[in-house]
């Protein structure tokens, strides 16, 4: 009984199977922690009254800073006009601000300020405590296993 024969992947199955299997727990993860009500339930743990269009926003300008609207809009794959009421709300409550981009003087830069930081760090605080209760009945090895593997798997997508 030898090795199973790779697919049309390079895959032996079990590899195979167990990559599925990662591909579909990612998929689950991905839709509960973007969910609507999982932000929401993050917005509210947080203290924060922010809409889930201005929580995204922020947290992806605090991703990407200092960077365009426009540029955002493109990552996002969204139209550029539906960031500017968020981006408004946001900058009229001080969490960010724009400059001109030194590199085209018509354009500009949004960027995170210290009350926009200080409102990020508690939404990932939020999300740390959400996390942390799905893991609550979880051994420490387990979570700390779990973290080492996903921390690997974020350090092989940034390579890209």
């Amino acid at each position: 009984m030898g090795q199973e024969p790779a697919g049309n992947d390079g895959l032996d199955r079990p590899r195979r199977e167990a990559v599925d299997g990662v591909a579909a727990a990612l998929a689950t993860v991905g839709n509960w922690m973007f969910s609507p009500a999982t932000r929401r339930k993050i917005m509210a743990s947080s203290g924060l009254e922010l809409s889930l269009g201005d929580y995204t926003l922020l947290a992806q300008v605090s991703l990407h800073a200092p960077v365009r609207l426009s540029a955002l809009a493109e990552l996002m794959e969204v139209d550029k006009s539906t960031l500017s009421p968020p981006a408004k709300r946001l900058e009229a409550r001080g969490f960010i601000e724009r400059r001109p981009d030194p590199a085209d003087a018509r354009a500009q830069l949004v960027s995170v300020t210290r009350a926009g930081r200080l409102a990020i760090s508690q939404l990932w605080k939020a999300r740390a405590a959400a996390v942390a209760a799905l893991l609550a009945d979880w051994e420490a090895a387990e979570v700390e296993q779990l973290a080492a593997s996903l921390g690997a798997l974020s350090e092989a997508i940034k390579k890209g």
